[in-house]
Order: C-alpha cells, then structure tokens, then sequence
C-alpha cells in the first residue's frame, strides 16, 4: 500500500449494503479520520440512500399499477417495500 493509497481490503465488516456497495463501486471508506475522507463518504451514503428510497417508490407505483385486481396484490408490495429497506 502507498502513503496515501486506499488500502486494498475494506478493514471492518460492512455496516450494510450501501457500506458494502460505496466501497466495492467506489472505494469510499466510511469511519475514515480524514475530514475529507469523512465527507465524501457521508455524501456519497446520503446520496446511495436517495437513490435507494427513489428507486423502491418508484417501484411499488409499478407494482400497484400492475397487480391491480390481484387477490392480496398489496401485501406483496408491502412485503417488497420492507425487503428493500432491509426490514
């Protein structure tokens, strides 16, 4: 590793997928002591968990524009919804 290199393994567990993904996709480390390290990973999160909540909505409109007149049609979505929240 270099003096200022990102180091190659991610050195803690991943706190969740978005940890996981900012990581693996980008290389951002979170808990970093940098200030600017910290920043652009506390950017980088809220925009992931934006994008993650946009997604999901948009989503369930689909799901209960298509499963119209399905018998139990929104207990899926509601079951959908809670997965991808991770709930």
């Amino acid at each position: 590793m270099k003096a200022n290199g990102a180091p190659k393994t991610y050195p803690i567990q991943f706190r969740d997928k978005i940890d996981e993904y900012l990581w693996k996709e980008h290389h951002i480390l979170g808990g970093c002591c940098s200030s600017i390290e910290s920043m652009k990973y506390s950017v980088a999160r809220e925009v992931a968990e934006k994008l993650t909540d946009a997604f999901i909505e948009k989503a369930c409109s689909w799901l209960e524009q298509n499963l119209q007149g399905i018998v139990g049609g929104s207990i899926y979505i509601d079951d959908f919804r809670n997965y991808m929240k991770g709930e």
